[in-house]
This record gives C-alpha cells, structure tokens and sequence, in this order.
C-alpha cells in the first residue's frame, strides 16, 4: 500500500511538472484603442467650440433660450464620459486584439461624424 502511495506521488508529481503555468503578462497594448479615445475626445472638444452660443437644434442639447451652451457642453461631456467608463470596463474584462480594434473602429467612426458636424457648424453664423 505504501509502495502504490508513494508511486501514486511520484506520477501527480511528474504530471504537474508537465503543466504550462498560467501567463500572467500584459494584456495586449490597446494603443490603437487610446488613439480613437483621443480622436473622439478632441472631436467632442471641436464640436462643443463649434457649436457654443449658436441656435441648438437638438432641444435636449439647448439651454432655455435655444442656444447652445453650458447645459448642453455637460451632457456631451456627460455622454462621452459615460461611453469612455463602459468601454473601460469591457476591456478591462476581455483585453483582446479583437475587441480593442472594433472598439477602435466605432470611436473613430464616431470622430469622423462628429468632427464633420462640428465642420459644418463653423460655417453657421452665431446668434446676436
């Protein structure tokens, strides 16, 4: 019986020799990820500057006389804020490649419309 034990030890013990260990490096650089933050951030920042004192169409984003102003600059900086945290939080469960690039295509996508609304709103005369 002993004998059975002590091979039965020496087996678990040559097995668990065999065991890759778990990695515990980084997570994938979500550098491209960071980037699109950035795009987007500086987007929102060119959109809100675009838009400041100028006829709201978005009556959510319009302060009570219609126009664009500090109402409407915190609940975009409310929204982006809220966006950046919940795609903080995914990632930071699942750090893949994968799901930073599509993350990434998404902001940038966002970036372009947005920067190409706030193009167009430089266009706008102010209101008096």
């Amino acid at each position: 019986m002993l004998k059975i034990l002590l091979s039965l030890g020496i087996c678990a013990g040559v097995l668990s020799a065999q065991e890759v260990p778990p990695l515990d490096g980084p997570a994938p650089a979500p550098k491209l990820w960071r980037a699109s933050i950035t795009a987007l951030a500086v987007a929102n920042v060119m959109d809100v500057h675009s838009s400041w004192g100028k006829h709201e169409l978005n009556s959510t984003l319009s302060g009570p006389s219609g126009n664009f102003g500090k109402e409407g600059a915190l609940i975009k900086l409310g929204f982006q804020g809220g966006l950046i945290g919940l795609e903080y939080l995914v990632t930071r469960g699942h750090p893949t490649r994968k799901l930073y690039r599509a993350l990434s295509v998404i902001n940038f996508g966002a970036s372009a419309a947005i920067g190409a609304t706030a193009i167009h709103n430089y266009t706008i005369p102010q209101v008096r």
